[in-house]
């Protein structure tokens, strides 16, 4: 969206201001900075923001903050992953909710590969279709 809007270089710090001198590149930049203020909560803006920040600092401050809990929050996915349970979802239900945790993974630089999900997904199946898993775990090659 922003290379479509012709603003990325402004987000990444590759469009150099001249930011007394170019009225342009500063309106530019107040229309994405108010995108931004759009876009997030108050609160947060008010933890990474001051009234010079330009576009790229806004972007760099959100970047940074993000991606300082990617670790914890890759923790807390796998944690997830490993122990949720079919319980009294139906089985494409539960299939989705480990399918969904697996790409929430992928976004924290973390992977489960598609052996390990459907490992997973067989372990928690109720002992009525234990027949199945062990045909789906017999299977060459594995699914």
């Amino acid at each position: 969206m922003c290379k479509y809007a012709k603003v990325h270089g402004h987000i990444t710090g590759k469009s150099i201001s001249q930011r007394d001198e170019n009225e342009d590149w500063n309106a530019i930049d107040l229309r994405i900075k108010l995108w931004f203020y759009s876009m997030y909560d108050a609160n947060m803006l008010h933890i990474i923001s001051n009234d010079d920040s330009t576009s790229n600092d806004l972007w760099d401050t959100f970047h940074a903050f993000f991606l300082n809990n990617k670790m914890s929050r890759m923790l807390q996915l796998h944690e997830n992953f490993h122990n949720t349970k079919q319980g009294s979802s139906s089985i494409p239900d539960f299939c989705h909710s480990l399918k969904n945790l697996a790409e929430a993974l992928v976004d924290c630089i973390s992977q489960i590969d598609d052996v390990e999900l459907v490992m997973q997904i067989l372990r928690q199946l109720p002992p009525s279709h234990h027949s199945i898993v062990d045909a789906i775990t017999n299977t060459k090659p594995f699914p």
